[in-house]
């Protein structure tokens, strides 16, 4: 993962059970194998019955199953929209006691953060860990357009056609980097684009 000054940006550490949920969902999109087949592990120790998995990676289920989940909620969806939708609708009949671990690109897991902040789950009973692709959702400042799997420091923006840097500041709020006019001062002159987020 990238190393940044920028206080904004989130610090990401492995995903932990929480022993004091009463229910625990794993809600996961591109993340590395690595990664799932650890957080399944970690979660696996609080017992099948109270997990549920989530998730548009197909091997995620295999990886439980290879870790005796068997028991554990299947849930598999065929992409991350169908995902996010059907995890809002659920989580607005969530009882006290859930806890979510989000595990994946950075948009995604914002995603989920935010769906959770809106259905009112505390932030405490949401954790998140950054695995997979590098790739930025990009809100350009401009014209309030969101331009996502951006892989590049100065990118088109989708909305109002500038060329937009991609600046390190994180907006939990919006779960995008902040993207900036790359040639505001010089007209014309653009950084060298450099494939920066793979």
């Amino acid at each position: 993962m990238m190393m940044s000054l920028n206080k904004s940006r989130p610090v990401y550490t492995p995903l932990e059970a929480d022993p004091q949920g009463t229910q625990h969902w794993l809600v996961a999109s591109g993340a590395t194998e690595a990664d799932r087949v650890r957080a399944l592990k970690v979660l696996s120790a609080l017992g099948p019955a109270s997990l549920e998995i989530w998730s548009v990676d197909e091997d995620l289920a295999h990886a439980g199953a290879a870790c005796a989940l068997r028991d554990a909620v299947a849930r598999r969806f065929d992409g991350e929209s169908e995902l996010l939708g059907a995890l809002g609708e659920a989580l607005l009949g969530a009882r006290v006691g859930i806890r979510l671990y989000a595990l994946g690109t950075e948009p995604f897991i914002w995603s989920v953060w935010q769906i959770a902040e809106r259905c009112g789950i505390a932030p405490e009973a949401v954790r998140v860990q950054h695995s997979g692709s590098l790739q930025r959702r990009v809100y350009c400042i401009h014209c309030r357009t969101m331009n996502e799997a951006v892989t590049t420091n100065v990118a088109p923006c989708a909305g109002c056609g500038r060329q937009l840097l991609v600046r390190d500041h994180f907006s939990r709020r919006l779960a995008a980097f902040m993207g900036v006019q790359a040639d505001a001062e010089a007209p014309g002159e653009l950084p060298a684009i450099e494939h920066a987020y793979p």
